[in-house]
C-alpha cells in the first residue's frame, strides 16, 4: 500500500528508505521505527481467521508517536478509515492493546481465547474518530 508511505512522509517527513514492508502469505506488514514514530500494522487479505480476525483487516499491532500520541493515532486511523477500503479492506482492529484503544475507542471484541478491539471501516468508525 504505497499510499501509507506517502501519508507518512507528508505528515511527519518520512521517507520510503525508513518504511519497512514484509510481504507474507496472508497479505503484508509496515514497520516504522523513525523521528520517534515506532509503528507496527498487519494488512491482512486472508487472515485464515488467526487470532479469530477476519479477512481483509488492517490490525493495529503498535502506533507510538514521540509526542501528541492521541492526536497523532487518531489522525492515522482516520487515514486508514478513508483509504483502506479502497484496496478491500473492511475492519480496523486492535489486538491486546488497551494502552492504544485508549486513543480510539473501538469496541471490545472477545475472539477465540482472546480478545481484541474492533471495527468496521465505515461513516460509524468516522464519527468515532471526530475529535
Amino acid at each position: 500500500m504505497f499510499d501509507i508511505a506517502v501519508y507518512f512522509y507528508q505528515n511527519y517527513g518520512i521517507s520510503m528508505e525508513s518504511i519497512a514492508f514484509e510481504s507474507h502469505m496472508g497479505g503484508f506488514n509496515v514497520f516504522i521505527n523513525e523521528k520517534g514514530i515506532h509503528l507496527y500494522i498487519r494488512f491482512w487479505e486472508q487472515s485464515k481467521r488467526r487470532n479469530g480476525l477476519p479477512d481483509n483487516c488492517v490490525i493495529l499491532v503498535t502506533a507510538n508517536f514521540q509526542s501528541h500520541e492521541r492526536r497523532h493515532v487518531r489522525r492515522l486511523a482516520k487515514f486508514l478509515n478513508s483509504t483502506a477500503p479502497h484496496y478491500g479492506y473492511e475492519f480496523l482492529a486492535i489486538e491486546q492493546n488497551d494502552e492504544l484503544n485508549q486513543h480510539l475507542n473501538l469496541p471490545e471484541v472477545p475472539i477465540r481465547n482472546s480478545w481484541c478491539y474492533f471495527a468496521p471501516f465505515d461513516e460509524e468508525l468516522a464519527e468515532l474518530l471526530e475529535d
